[in-house]
């Protein structure tokens, strides 16, 4: 459905191709701040992994400084559930919870804007695109990044993050019959500076400290559970801590490289997705496509929303006379 423009001409329908890049994708929620502020609205999105989420969210009727503010006032720790890691660090059950209350529970038929999630199938290794059903679980199949994630069962198939076959999903959106597809680029290349190497790691950092407390605990009540009367569990898990207390026991792994196989297997996958997007990218028949660019900021940066969004502005706000062109040209 075309629009009506100001001078009566029509304005042609657009996607937004929202991709996967951890933290730098909360840069999307910048785009779309500008495209509200020149009256702009998407007719078609598609999201992986952290664009997912954003796309998910904005198509449920938050505007984007809603989900900027969402964005920075989340407690990543109240929703992180450790598991012992056969498949995965992080269960997902809290996170899915989290979104389905977000989302009201939506179906993608309930959405305000037609919606399209990327998803990877390991059990039928194949590209998997949502477009029914409910949108919290689709999500979640989307954003389960390998290694940190459990893969999400549905039936008795497993998902993971769909970034491992479509980094940014412009083809999605090109499929449903956008006559302008925008693609936001997040994997423009860029070499990282001395002081943020430095910085790289911090959220693996808290994400070990807070598995190591968990797996403690999980010693604790091992040994003394809690069918034991109060007084014997008492002397047990105090003796317990006196030989190995959680502050020692962190302090002591904290000052040693240990062999983290989140983070190995997280920046394995990002190397792969950087090349795939690159590459999917530069052979796209793209109508626009937009490359913020990051500077020092790291993918693990999370508390740096504000930074990201300003980001987001900036890339699209440049574009902004193009798309007119596009849309109306």
């Amino acid at each position: 459905m075309k629009k009506r423009g100001k001078e009566g001409t029509s304005q042609k329908t657009f996607g937004l191709a929202l991709g996967g890049g951890s933290a730098r994708g909360l840069s999307h929620i910048g785009v779309l701040k500008v495209l509200h502020q020149h009256k702009l609205f998407p007719n078609y999105l598609a999201g992986t992994s952290m664009g997912a989420v954003i796309a998910a969210l904005y198509a449920a009727g938050y505007t984007p400084e809603q989900i900027q503010e969402l964005a920075k006032t989340t407690d990543w720790h109240n929703i992180v559930d450790f598991t012992v890691p056969k498949a995965g660090l992080i269960r997902g059950q809290l996170v899915e919870n989290k979104l389905r209350q977000l989302l009201q529970n939506k179906t993608f038929a309930e959405l305000a804007i037609p919606l399209q999630l990327v998803a990877y199938n390991l059990t039928k290794r194949q590209q998997v695109v949502f477009s029914q059903g409910d949108v919290a679980k689709a999500v979640r199949a989307s954003i389960s990044i390998p290694g940190i994630f459990t893969p999400l069962r549905i039936g008795n198939d497993s998902y993971v993050d769909g970034s491992i076959s479509n980094p940014t999903p412009f083809d999605v959106v090109q499929k449903r019959g956008a006559d302008v597809v925008v693609a936001i680029d997040l994997f423009k290349s860029e070499k990282p500076s001395r002081e943020q190497k430095a910085q790289r790691g911090g959220l693996f950092s808290e994400l070990k400290k807070e598995f190591i407390l968990a797996e403690f605990l999980n010693v604790e009540n091992y040994l003394f559970p809690k069918r034991w009367p109060h007084f014997f569990r008492r002397i047990g898990t105090w003796g317990f801590e006196k030989l190995l207390s959680p502050a020692r026991f962190l302090k002591r792994l904290a000052g040693k490289e240990l062999p983290d196989i989140a983070k190995v297997m997280n920046l394995s996958i990002g190397c792969l997705m950087n090349n795939l997007a690159k590459e999917r990218l530069q052979h796209a028949d793209i109508a626009l496509k937009i490359t913020p660019s990051f500077g020092k900021l790291h993918w693990s940066d999370f508390d740096k929303v504000d930074a990201f969004v300003a980001i987001g502005e900036e890339a699209m706000r440049k574009e902004m006379k193009r798309l007119r062109e596009l849309l109306w040209g």
